[in-house]
Parts: structure tokens; C-alpha cells; sequence
């Protein structure tokens, strides 16, 4: 048996090595100017005083000025790098501004700081995910989210922080399985204020984890809480509303009723809002006292939203983490998922070079610009439209039927426990 552990164990830091060395050979040479815009921000908010003034992302914004206050000692004569007007709606970083940041003398310096807390997000992430389940699977379970490439390219490569909200969720529905569903419940709550993605777990979250109807109600009322307290301290400290500033300024609401039916006499139907309702709805149909069906309604949600909805690339790190805690057992869905990742990687090509060639600026500089825009070789070959539409229409088919295979495969978890006593009997 020690043996086995041992063994185990070296598996378990072969895979812990090759996903943090690959990260180290990325992070100092990629970046997306998304990263340098948020950074931006930081540095006017350090360098002002004004640490609320971008209220459209607020929390995650403040994690980044606090983490920048800590990093700029060590990144000097940097103050010339940063853009005047990254926090401005409507102007944000300009190309001179974005081009004297990648001539600085200290770049791989300053990207390896400004990603490493997305680099501990992910290994802290790795090892919450080998936590849910038995020993002997933890190795598959690892190699799933520490080598995925759509987590290595959101976080590495692309330099998004989506990974720490990622990273306070998957804590958050640790704590819940094992019985401290308050706990997780204030995890939830920072994730879904630092990115809104998780708000859409938090109705399943109460449904199941919830022992009594009582319980229900304390658990939805404390995430409303928790909402309200981020809102009212806002209002008081801003004078403005961090929910309407995400509703009226940010444009990924209004990707979620991207995909809809032609309106006809009965009016428009969206696409998600219809499937996540009844998705919902379904969940609190089955009356599950099951915790454990949080993990696979999860996945399904998730792999619901990026089905049916518009998204840029580096938001996908979204779908992995639950899907790794259903799939692991199953190499149909394994292969499924590999597919997935190669269209993801063909729907990024709708994005032309600032999500494909210019991502390695900063390790080939601006021999770059001879390379074509990837939409413009893909035009040489076949309609474009043709083309998006068949890899987007593949995308969406697989996320449904794998949303419909994890919840079949889960579905005894949908139902009431029945004591064994009674089932002899029945027997």
C-alpha cells in the first residue's frame, strides 16, 4: 500500500511540474493588452488615490490595485509605461501607450508579476479539484486542468485573471460538500461580484445544498445580502450602481440574448435565457437532497452558457473546472472535449491577431506585422461565414450532448436518498 502511494505521488508531481514549467516558459513572453489596460488602471488608482474610480468591475479591479501597490517597487522607471487612458469608457489604452509598454526594459519582469496571481490561481485550482474525488483518480483529474490548453491560454498565454474567481468557486463548492455550505456560500458571492459567470450557479447552489426550506431561504437571502452590501457600499462610497454600470456599460449581458429565433408573431425567443429556465426549473423538479448533483448541474450550466451564448475566448476557462469532475471517468467525454478545444481554438480565429499573433508580441516584437490577419487565410479557402458558422454550430452541438450525457450519467444524484433499510423491504 505505501507503495502505491509513493507511486502515486511521483505521477502527481510529474504532472505538477510539466503544467507549472510550461507556464513559466509562457508567462514572460505573452500577453494580451487586455492585461495591460486592467494594470493601466491600477497604476492610476495607485497613483492618484482614486481606487474606486473604475466602478464596472470593481472587486476584481481592486485585487489588481492592491496587487500592483505590492509590484511596483520592483518594476522600475515604469511610470511612463502605463496607459492615461485605460479607464476611460469609450477610449481606452492606445496603441503608442500599449507599443512603449512592450519596449520596456524590464517586460518579462513586469508580465511574469502582473500574471503570477492568475499562475497561483491555477495550481491552487489543480489542487481544490483533487480534492473531490478518490486518490487514484486525482492524477487524470490534475492532468485535465493543469495541461488543459484553454487554461493554459487564458491564464499564461492571454494573461486573463478570470482564474482567481475560478479559483474562489471551485473553494466555495469544496466547503459545501463538506457541510460548510455558509462558508462556500460567501465564496460563491466574491466570485459572482468579481465575475459575473458564477451568478449563474448560485440559484443551484441554494437548491442544493439546502437541507430545509428554511435552509433555502437563509441561503438565497444571504446571497441576496451579499449583493445588496456590495451595492449599498457602492452607491455610498461612488454614487453610482455597480449592477447597473454591468447591465447598461458591459457587453457581455447583452451577449446573453445573442442567439435567439427570428422574431415571428409571438416575438423573439432567446436561446439561454429559455434553456437556463428550464434547466432550473428541472433541477428544483427533482428535489434532489444529493449535494453532491451541485458538481453536474454545474457543468451543465456552464456548458449551457457557452453553448448558447456569444463569448470571447478567454472566458472558456469557465467551462473546464466542473467538466473535469464529470468527464474524468469517461474518455468518450474526455474525446469530446478535445474536439471542443480544437474548435474553440478555430472560433478564435473570428478575432483576428489581437487573440492569435499578437499575444506573442512581446517575444517576436513587431516582426509580426507581416503576418495576415488569420480571418483573411481562412477567406482565401472558404466563406467565411460558411466557416464560423460550421465551427459554432459543432461547438454548441457537442456542449449540448455533453450537458445531456453528464446529467443522464448523474441522474441517481437527482433524486431523494432512500434509506437502504427501505429499499430491502421493498426488495
Amino acid at each position: 500500500m505505501g507503495a502505491l502511494r509513493s507511486i502515486a505521488r511521483s505521477n502527481l508531481t510529474t504532472i505538477w511540474v510539466a503544467g507549472i514549467v510550461i507556464r513559466l516558459l509562457l508567462i514572460p513572453f505573452t500577453v494580451h493588452i487586455d492585461a495591460y489596460r486592467i494594470y493601466s488602471r491600477s497604476y492610476d488608482a495607485v497613483s492618484t488615490g482614486q481606487w474606486l474610480a473604475w466602478d464596472s468591475q470593481i472587486v476584481i479591479q481592486m485585487v489588481h490595485n492592491i496587487w500592483f501597490l505590492l509590484i511596483q517597487p520592483l518594476l522600475p522607471h515604469s511610470d511612463g509605461i502605463w496607459s492615461s487612458t485605460a479607464g476611460v469608457i469609450g477610449v481606452g489604452a492606445q496603441p503608442a501607450d500599449y507599443a512603449r509598454f512592450l519596449d520596456y526594459s524590464h517586460l518579462s519582469r513586469a508580465l511574469f508579476l502582473m500574471k503570477l496571481p492568475y499562475f497561483v490561481a491555477d495550481l491552487v485550482t489543480g489542487y481544490l479539484l483533487t480534492q473531490f474525488v478518490a486518490p487514484c483518480w486525482r492524477r487524470r483529474v490534475l492532468a485535465l486542468w493543469l495541461l488543459n490548453p484553454i487554461v493554459i491560454f487564458v491564464s499564461a498565454v492571454f494573461g486573463r485573471h478570470d482564474s482567481l474567481a475560478v479559483c474562489l468557486v471551485m473553494l466555495s463548492a469544496l466547503l459545501a460538500l463538506r457541510g460548510r455550505r455558509y462558508l462556500g456560500m460567501v465564496f460563491l458571492g466574491i466570485g459572482a461580484t468579481a465575475r459575473f459567470f458564477p451568478a449563474f450557479l448560485a440559484p443551484f447552489y441554494a437548491v442544493a445544498f439546502r437541507r430545509t426550506k428554511r435552509e433555502l431561504a437563509l441561503l438565497i437571502g444571504g446571497l441576496a445580502a451579499f449583493w445588496l452590501v456590495i451595492e449599498v457600499s457602492m452607491l455610498i462610497l461612488t454614487g453610482t450602481s455597480p449592477t447597473l454600470t454591468l447591465l447598461n456599460r458591459y457587453p457581455h449581458v447583452e451577449y446573453l440574448f445573442d442567439m435567439k429565433l427570428a422574431p415571428g408573431i409571438g416575438g423573439t425567443l432567446f436561446l439561454f435565457p429559455f434553456g437556463y429556465l428550464i434547466l432550473l426549473l428541472w433541477f428544483i423538479d427533482r428535489e434532489s437532497y444529493q449535494p453532491e448533483a451541485y458538481i453536474p448541474i454545474a457543468a451543465a450550466t456552464l456548458l449551457l452558457l457557452f453553448g448558447l451564448t456569444h463569448f470571447h475566448p478567454q472566458y472558456a476557462i469557465w467551462i473546464v473546472p466542473f467538466l473535469v469532475l464529470t468527464i474524468y471517468r469517461d474518455g468518450r467525454l474526455i474525446a469530446c472535449h478535445a474536439a471542443r478545444i480544437v474548435l474553440l481554438a478555430l472560433f478564435t480565429t473570428q478575432f483576428g491577431t489581437s487573440a492569435t499573433w499578437d499575444l506573442i508580441q512581446p517575444l517576436a516584437g513587431k516582426s509580426l506585422s507581416a503576418l495576415p490577419d488569420p480571418m483573411n487565410i481562412v477567406g482565401a479557402f472558404l466563406p467565411i461565414d460558411i466557416y464560423l458558422g460550421l465551427v459554432r454550430t459543432l461547438f454548441t452541438a457537442l456542449s449540448l450532448w455533453m450537458a445531456f450525457v453528464i446529467l443522464r450519467q448523474s441522474r441517481a444524484l437527482f433524486t431523494k436518498s432512500i434509506p437502504k433499510a427501505v429499499v430491502d423491504e421493498l426488495e
